[in-house]
């Protein structure tokens, strides 16, 4: 029997998810990775591609995983930071590349995790400010906008301030572009364990 197959995300017929939707938005996963039940031609990451779907009826629910609590240290922290970063960006990446497409529900599940990984990452890089344990390195511009550069165990990291917060800092010069969601480093933590710690932190007064 010939599978379905659908051009762009707003053919697809309800029921019908990727992999990736499925785990990230609903904690399912296939039955059967290798017996997908629909093909689609779609718009990810600025390009078009093919990719399979599977229908909802032939999925199971992801069991939780366990997460390995590692001691908060400076070096697990910028790790974890990092990692908290670096997703957010993934989040915003997608969220640009489906609003133009109109997948109205895409943009907003990427926009209220981008969202929730940002206030993450604000909130524990202002303790390690007020325990003075990351180092202000100056300033970028971008867009108009302000962003200090701070530096903990070798990562280094934009908070948006405002202009009246940069007076006394170094200019280090103008950011013509985004910074890209393209991990580069190799860390020991993974994103569960990364946000569960960053989250430690803060409640650890």
């Amino acid at each position: 029997m010939e599978v379905p197959h659908f051009h762009s995300w707003k053919n697809i017929e309800e029921g019908y998810y990727t992999k990736t939707k499925l785990k990230n938005e609903l904690g399912l996963k296939p039955f059967d990775e290798s017996q997908y039940d629909a093909t689609a031609k779609l718009y990810v990451n600025s390009k078009w591609g093919n990719y399979v779907l599977y229908h909802i009826d032939n999925c199971v629910e992801i069991k939780k995983r366990k997460v390995t609590e590692h001691p908060i240290t400076l070096q697990n922290i910028a790790e974890s930071l990092y990692l908290i970063n670096k997703s957010a960006k993934v989040s915003r990446d997608t969220k640009k590349d489906n609003y133009h497409l109109k997948n109205h529900s895409v943009v907003q599940a990427a926009k209220t995790r981008q969202s929730k990984l940002y206030d993450l990452k604000v909130s524990v890089i202002k303790k390690l400010l007020s325990e003075s344990e990351i180092e202000i390195k100056g300033y970028h511009t971008m867009f108009g906008g302000f962003l200090m550069l701070l530096e903990i165990n070798d990562f280094t990291f934009h908070l948006p301030v405002f202009k009246n917060e940069i007076a006394n800092l170094t200019h280090l010069g103008v950011l013509e572009n985004e910074i890209s969601s393209e991990r580069t480093r190799k860390v020991s933590l993974n994103f569960f364990e990364a946000e569960n710690l960053l989250n430690r932190y803060i409640d650890n007064v």
